[in-house]
């Protein structure tokens, strides 16, 4: 089949000679037609193929068949003489389920070796994926690993390079911390090497400073203090302005003095009464002129006398100065108490604040 296969093609080749050029239409059509040639070839071999195979599985099914027969036949032929010897004769349902048997473990075989040929492929597929994953790491091998080495030494130089500067500035922070760390002694020679009177204005300059912290305290207290009394204050002069005398009949004569219990001086009646007034009435000590009307109006009860007018309250406030009174605060120490430069003043305690 091959040969015959050769042979067509050279058929087909064979043309004009080489030298000879076809115009652009004409080759375009040769293409295409050696195009289809080819695809003709090649399902003509493919069928040629197929058939070759069909004739080999035909082959296959009659030498199975072969087989199967004489199989049949060897098992008749040793159930023949089992039965000879005195065994129990073999019947075609027999011959039938052994021949199940031996078809069954043809199947199982089978079975087998398609899951063998899954396996398979599943390995060529991890073959496949390693083989890429081999290939990656061949080509980072050879590039991307000298990319990486780069940026590993410029790393490595960079970490260098901030330990020594942590490095040094440690060392720089020890070397300040000397100095630090000798202050408490150079205190401690400063003060035993000042003089007498520099002493001393150091005590008095710590005893002023713990003073100025205590009058501070007290001037807090008194401030807070002077708050809340300006707020009860002002709670009592709301309350005043809005206290009312509600529903009183009385006089403001009787109110007085009988409620608040205050003596009002009795008041002079004059000796010559104007003509619009005839009289007064007194009730109680308190005088009531009553004008010139009839006289039945003198017979009114002396308690009806009509609503008290309510005269609202004022409170004036008059700005007063405020006088500081002068302390003279002593000090005392362990010498030259009686000195009078030791001696400090509320003016000089004011000054600190």
């Amino acid at each position: 089949m091959e040969g015959m296969g050769k042979a067509y093609k050279k058929e087909i080749h064979t043309g004009p000679p080489k030298d000879f050029k076809l115009p652009a239409n004409e080759a375009l059509l040769d293409y295409h037609r050696q195009i289809k040639e080819n695809s003709v070839e090649r399902f003509i071999f493919q069928i040629k193929k197929l058939r070759e195979k069909n004739q080999k599985y035909h082959e296959r099914n009659r030498r199975l068949k072969e087989e199967q027969n004489w199989h049949i036949k060897n098992l008749l032929k040793e159930l023949s003489e089992k039965s000879a010897d005195g065994l129990p004769v073999v019947t075609r349902e027999d011959v039938e389920e052994a021949m199940k048997e031996k078809w069954e473990f043809e199947r199982n075989q089978e079975k087998n070796l398609r899951d063998m040929r899954t396996q398979i492929n599943n390995t060529e597929k991890l073959f496949l994926e390693k083989l890429g994953e081999k290939e990656y790491w061949e080509e980072y091998k050879n590039v991307g690993s000298e990319q990486h080495a780069k940026l590993i030494i410029s790393l490595q130089n960079d970490i260098n390079q901030v330990k020594e500067n942590t490095e040094k500035m440690s060392g720089q922070l020890w070397s300040s911390r000397e100095p630090v760390r000798n202050i408490p002694m150079r205190k401690e020679n400063a003060v035993s090497l000042i003089d007498r009177s520099s002493y001393r204005e150091i005590l008095e300059n710590n005893w002023l400073k713990r003073e100025i912290e205590i009058h501070r305290k007290e001037v807090e207290k008194l401030e807070n203090t002077i708050h809340e009394l300006e707020e009860e204050n002002l709670v009592l002069i709301d309350q005043l302005f809005n206290c009312r005398l509600v529903d009183l009949k009385i006089p403001r004569h009787l109110y007085l003095r009988q409620a608040a219990g205050q003596e009002i001086p009795p008041e002079e009646v004059p000796l010559e009464l104007a003509e619009s007034y005839i009289g007064m009435f007194y009730c109680n000590g308190v005088g009531v002129f009553f004008p010139q009307f009839n006289k039945e109006l003198l017979f009114v009860e002396h308690v009806d006398l009509g609503p008290l007018a309510v005269k609202l309250m004022r409170v004036e406030s008059k700005k007063m100065p405020i006088h500081f009174q002068e302390k003279e605060i002593s000090l005392k120490f362990d010498e030259d108490v009686s000195s009078p430069e030791n001696r400090i003043t509320y003016k000089m305690m004011k000054s600190f604040l």
